[in-house]
Protein backbone atom coordinates (compact mmCIF):
# COMPACT_ATOMS: atom_id res chain seq x y z
CA UNK A 1 0.00 0.00 0.00
CA UNK A 2 3.01 2.36 0.87
CA UNK A 3 4.79 1.63 -2.18
CA UNK A 4 1.45 2.99 -4.30
CA UNK A 5 1.24 5.68 -2.21
CA UNK A 6 4.81 6.46 -2.86
CA UNK A 7 4.34 6.04 -6.38
CA UNK A 8 1.34 8.42 -6.69
CA UNK A 9 2.81 11.03 -5.23
CA UNK A 10 5.96 10.84 -7.13
CA UNK A 11 4.16 11.74 -10.43
CA UNK A 12 1.82 13.98 -10.60
CA UNK A 13 0.53 12.87 -13.50
CA UNK A 14 -1.00 9.66 -12.12
CA UNK A 15 -2.21 11.59 -9.32
CA UNK A 16 -3.99 14.21 -11.99
CA UNK A 17 -5.48 10.82 -13.70
CA UNK A 18 -6.67 9.19 -10.20
CA UNK A 19 -8.73 12.66 -9.56
CA UNK A 20 -10.21 12.59 -12.73
CA UNK A 21 -11.25 9.22 -12.74
CA UNK A 22 -12.93 9.86 -9.36
CA UNK A 23 -14.42 13.11 -10.53
CA UNK A 24 -15.80 11.00 -13.07
CA UNK A 25 -17.11 8.20 -11.42
CA UNK A 26 -19.19 10.51 -8.69
CA UNK A 27 -20.19 12.44 -11.40
CA UNK A 28 -21.92 9.41 -13.11
CA UNK A 29 -23.27 8.09 -9.45
CA UNK A 30 -24.53 11.39 -9.09
CA UNK A 31 -26.03 11.40 -12.74
CA UNK A 32 -28.02 8.40 -11.84
CA UNK A 33 -29.38 9.56 -8.42
CA UNK A 34 -30.82 12.22 -10.72
CA UNK A 35 -32.37 10.26 -12.74
CA UNK A 36 -34.06 8.22 -10.22
CA UNK A 37 -35.75 11.38 -8.34
CA UNK A 38 -36.93 12.50 -12.07
CA UNK A 39 -38.47 9.30 -12.69
CA UNK A 40 -39.93 9.18 -9.25
CA UNK A 41 -41.50 12.63 -9.79
CA UNK A 42 -43.08 11.32 -13.57
CA UNK A 43 -44.10 8.08 -11.69
CA UNK A 44 -45.91 10.82 -9.21
CA UNK A 45 -47.47 12.99 -12.02
CA UNK A 46 -48.80 10.00 -13.47
CA UNK A 47 -50.55 8.84 -10.43
CA UNK A 48 -52.08 11.75 -9.32
CA UNK A 49 -53.05 12.16 -13.41
CA UNK A 50 -54.62 8.75 -13.01
CA UNK A 51 -56.48 10.04 -10.01
CA UNK A 52 -57.65 13.02 -11.51
CA UNK A 53 -59.06 11.23 -14.40
CA UNK A 54 -60.83 8.43 -12.86
CA UNK A 55 -62.82 10.97 -10.03
CA UNK A 56 -62.49 14.31 -11.60
CA UNK A 57 -64.19 15.69 -8.56
CA UNK A 58 -61.17 15.11 -7.05
CA UNK A 59 -59.72 18.26 -5.62
CA UNK A 60 -56.50 19.42 -3.92
CA UNK A 61 -57.81 19.91 -0.33
CA UNK A 62 -58.85 16.15 -1.39
CA UNK A 63 -55.18 14.97 -2.13
CA UNK A 64 -54.28 17.51 1.11
CA UNK A 65 -56.51 15.63 3.69
CA UNK A 66 -55.03 12.27 1.95
CA UNK A 67 -51.28 13.28 2.59
CA UNK A 68 -52.27 14.52 6.10
CA UNK A 69 -53.69 11.42 6.65
CA UNK A 70 -50.88 8.89 5.35
CA UNK A 71 -48.59 11.03 7.61
CA UNK A 72 -50.30 10.52 10.92
CA UNK A 73 -50.33 6.97 10.13
CA UNK A 74 -47.03 7.20 9.28
CA UNK A 75 -46.16 8.67 12.83
CA UNK A 76 -48.33 5.94 14.66
CA UNK A 77 -46.70 3.72 12.79
CA UNK A 78 -43.18 4.66 13.24
CA UNK A 79 -43.80 4.63 17.00
CA UNK A 80 -44.57 0.96 17.26
CA UNK A 81 -41.71 0.47 15.53
CA UNK A 82 -39.86 2.30 17.73
CA UNK A 83 -41.96 0.25 20.69
CA UNK A 84 -41.02 -3.17 19.32
CA UNK A 85 -37.07 -1.95 18.37
CA UNK A 86 -36.92 -0.92 22.56
CA UNK A 87 -38.05 -4.16 23.71
CA UNK A 88 -36.20 -6.91 21.18
CA UNK A 89 -33.35 -4.29 22.19
CA UNK A 90 -34.04 -4.98 26.36
CA UNK A 91 -34.47 -8.58 25.43
CA UNK A 92 -30.46 -8.34 23.56
CA UNK A 93 -29.33 -6.63 26.24
CA UNK A 94 -31.04 -9.64 28.96
CA UNK A 95 -29.49 -12.42 26.87
CA UNK A 96 -26.00 -10.58 26.12
CA UNK A 97 -25.58 -10.16 30.03
CA UNK A 98 -26.49 -14.62 30.40
CA UNK A 99 -24.11 -15.14 27.88
CA UNK A 100 -21.42 -13.37 29.05
CA UNK A 101 -21.28 -14.14 32.41
CA UNK A 102 -21.74 -17.61 31.16
CA UNK A 103 -18.41 -16.97 29.14
CA UNK A 104 -16.52 -15.66 31.71
CA UNK A 105 -17.33 -18.80 33.75
CA UNK A 106 -16.15 -21.20 31.48
CA UNK A 107 -13.17 -19.14 30.97
CA UNK A 108 -12.32 -18.73 34.07
CA UNK A 109 -12.55 -22.50 34.61
CA UNK A 110 -10.35 -23.15 31.58
CA UNK A 111 -7.60 -20.98 33.04
CA UNK A 112 -7.93 -22.56 36.13
CA UNK A 113 -7.59 -26.22 34.18
CA UNK A 114 -4.55 -25.00 32.46
CA UNK A 115 -3.05 -23.55 35.50
CA UNK A 116 -3.37 -26.87 37.21
CA UNK A 117 -1.44 -28.68 33.98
Amino acid sequence: MEGIINYITTHQFTAGVCGFVAIIIIFFLLKKFVKLALVFILALIIFIGYLFFTDPSLTLKDLKGTMKKAKEETGTIVEKGRGAYDSVKGIYKKGEKLVTKDVDKMVGEDKQSTKDK
